[in-house]
Formats: C-alpha cells, structure tokens, sequence
C-alpha cells in the first residue's frame, strides 16, 4: 500500500464545483405568516450541496460523491428527515413534539431559544455552516453554495457571502461543538484501494 505522504495531489489551473442532492420529508410551520404557511405543513424538500476544490487526488477527484452523502446527507437525514424545524420560540409545537417523542430541531441563528422561523432562507443557512464545520478536515475542499428546495419551483441559495457574522456567531455557539463530534465519529473514509484506510483513520 501507498503511504498517504507519497499520495499525489494535482493541482488545477482553476478551481471546480461538485455537488451531490439529497432529498429530505420535513415540517415546519412560519409563526405569524397570514396566509397558509402558519399552519403546520410538509415539504418534500432537496437540498443540493456544491463544494469547490482547486487540487484532486491521483484517483481522479478531491472528495467521492459518496463521501459527501455519508457525511453530510447523514448529518442531514439525522436532524432534519421526518422531523420538524421550529421556531425556538413556538413552544407549543416544540412541546408536542417532545410528548410525542418526535424530531425536532431548533434554529440558532438569532441565537439560543431567539425568535427564528424555519423558512427556507434561515434552514439554508444553518445548513451552509454546519456543512462548513463538517468537511473542514477534508483537504482542498470547501463548501461553496447550498440550494434549498422548498418545492421543485421554489428554492433559495447560499453561500459564504449570505450570512452576517453575529449569524454565525449565534450559530456556532449553539451547534459547533455537537457538529464537530458529529465530524470526528464519522471520520474521513479513503476510496482509493492502494491507501490504507488505517493511515486514514488512524485506527489498528
């Protein structure tokens, strides 16, 4: 086997994206919305990650599109599929949810237990930064752009440049440490069969 210091790198004249769609069933409901959206509803919602990468491995990519579904599709299906996003301050549904032993997850980006409705613009957000924080270990590869499908005709996009520091601040605050644990259990997995995953994992 190959020693991941002899591994080559190739360097590109200029920087590539790619991207893997994952595909969620989600609740939610907008507190004091006026005209459906107040009640509570499904989506079946996509969400589509794009990384960018300026280097890639001899094996012919940076990251393999099943990495990105292992770690961050997972970390998606884990907080948010068949769960509801709430308003941290909609206590009667967090409050049934929790009765009910149901999923839940509360947004952070006005800060812990601050007034924030899951709408398709904030749940895009948190998703940008916690993909940030998940694939920080990974070498030459960066989240670049998340599109949120709330339907097949409706969707926003972030990236970097869409949100405010105090944003990231609140957010990191309530979700970085439990998403980086998350990171570490799941490890970095290697593709190229001449490596050995134990250099990768630096397991036994």
């Amino acid at each position: 086997m190959r020693s991941l210091l002899t591994r080559v790198s190739i360097l590109m004249s200029h920087d590539q994206f790619i991207t893997r769609s994952i595909e969620l069933d989600i609740a939610h409901r907008v507190m004091h919305e006026r005209v459906k959206c107040f009640s509570l509803h499904g989506h079946r919602v996509k969400i589509e990650l794009t990384f960018v990468f300026s280097e890639q491995k001899e094996i012919g990519y940076c990251i393999d599109f099943r990495e990105i579904k292992r770690v961050g599709g997972q970390w998606l299906d884990d907080m948010f599929d068949h769960g509801f996003i709430a308003n941290p301050e909609d206590h009667i549904i967090i409050n049934a949810c929790k009765e009910t032993g149901s999923k839940v997850y509360l947004l952070s980006l006005n800060g812990e237990n601050k007034y924030c409705n899951p709408t398709a613009e904030n749940v895009a957000r948190e998703v940008f930064m916690a993909m940030d924080i998940l694939f920080s270990a990974y070498e030459h590869l960066r989240i670049s752009n998340v599109r949120y499908y709330e339907t097949p005709n409706c969707w926003v996009d972030v990236n970097q440049n869409s949100i405010a520091p105090i944003e990231k601040e609140h957010f990191c605050h309530y979700r970085q440490y439990e998403i980086e644990t998350y990171a570490r259990d799941k490890g970095i997995l290697e593709y190229d069969a001449r490596i050995d995953r134990t250099e990768v994992f630096g397991a036994s």
